[in-house]
């Protein structure tokens, strides 16, 4: 193939890559990640962030709160972008916001329990394990590493009584509605088929269960917000979207093409053993490549019945879900190069690590 052909199949992969990406559950799930974040940014009080993720809050209290927060949301690497973008701009200390980030991805309880039923249990446990334990980690190293420059952001802590300037009800109320549509609309149908089920040609009860809400979202703002709240929520949800949209759609694309240039059997040659270069191998490729949610699962099983080692098999499971190029890329410009580079390198030795560990004991 000439250079030409090359390029023309590698745009045609990219371009690909993009319409299978933005399917209609992704990017649904992208907007309410938007939009949840934009609410962050807007309507929670900055005191009341800085009280529970700020630098200054008792590590078991800011990085309990930070993984608890992630692992509840079954997302992928790049539909946790916005929130972690939301919490950090609103005063979230570096270390709790990349506990957030990594955990949203990695310890999801859907994909542990995948994993499970997919590869055994033995890999599902092992899997939740780790993630939880470099979660902590990645986030406690980060705070160390950027230590001064953490000293140089404004965390002046006024009053955190209460969580927003509105009655805490109508708060929780507004982002339980969203929390609700983003679980419903990524729910796996394997694990819960009863959301794909169709209604009425591609609709299916996830999609009417998200316009109800969408419809019970309209009327509480509509009651409770004024003109000007709303606004402002709109605002930050637009301007989160200028920073991470732009980002995202290319690294995705880019991701796609290494994807289809870099077959899996290729792959499984070098990562049959469970060496120390095996491991960093699987842990690097799974930080470039992009796995929506779950997806990963299949894939590995897929490598490990091509002779993929249990090892880098783990490196993978932890580092493919957790990064990608989407998210250096989007991160870079929300934290800088130098931290979002910092970041890729820690998670890709911790899962090295994670991999080495996990081919000598299983």
């Amino acid at each position: 193939m000439d250079i030409v052909g090359i390029l023309s199949h590698a745009t045609n992969v990219g371009i690909q890559t993009l319409v299978d990406y933005l399917n209609i559950n992704r990017t649904i799930a992208l907007i309410i990640a938007f939009f949840m974040a934009g609410g962050i940014s807007s309507m929670i009080n900055k005191n009341f962030i800085i009280k529970y993720f700020g630098p200054e809050t008792p590590k078991y209290i800011s990085y309990m709160v930070s993984s608890v927060s992630g692992c509840l949301l079954a997302v992928c690497s790049c539909t946790i972008l916005p929130l972690f973008a939301g919490i950090y701009r609103r005063g979230a200390g570096i270390g709790p916001a990349t506990t957030f980030l990594f955990s949203g991805p990695a310890i999801n309880v859907l994909a542990i329990f995948y994993s499970a039923a997919l590869l055994g249990w033995d890999i599902g446990f092992t899997r939740a394990f780790f993630a939880i334990i470099m979660s902590i980690l990645i986030g406690l190293l980060m705070a160390f590493i950027f230590k001064s420059d953490e000293k140089k952001r404004n965390f002046r802590i006024g009053k955190a009584e209460h969580i927003s300037n509105r009655p805490g009800y109508q708060t929780i109320i507004f982002f339980l509605i969203q929390l609700a549509m983003l679980l419903i609309i990524t729910a796996s149908p394997k694990l819960i088929p009863v959301l794909s089920i169709p209604v009425y040609g591609g609709i299916l009860i996830k999609h009417i269960l998200t316009a109800i809400l969408v419809v019970i979202l309209a009327i509480s703002v509509k009651k409770w917000f004024k003109s000007e709240e709303t606004k402002a929520w709109f605002k930050e949800t637009f301007t989160l979207g200028k920073i991470v949209f732009p980002l995202l759609i290319f690294g995705v694309a880019v991701a796609g093409i290494i994807k289809a240039f870099v077959p899996p059997e290729y792959v499984s040659q070098y990562v049959g053993g469970n060496t120390i270069m095996a491991n960093f191998i699987a842990s690097f490729i799974g930080a470039l490549m992009y796995f929506a949610t779950l997806t990963e699962v299949p894939i590995i099983k897929s490598l490990m019945e091509l002779g993929m080692g249990v090892g880098p098999a783990m490196a993978l499971l932890i580092a493919g879900p957790s990064l990608s190029i989407p998210t250096v890329l989007t991160i870079s410009r929300i934290l800088g190069s130098k931290k979002a580079l910092t970041y890729l390198g820690i998670v890709v030795v911790f899962s090295t690590i994670a991999g080495v560990i996990t081919g000598i004991v299983l």
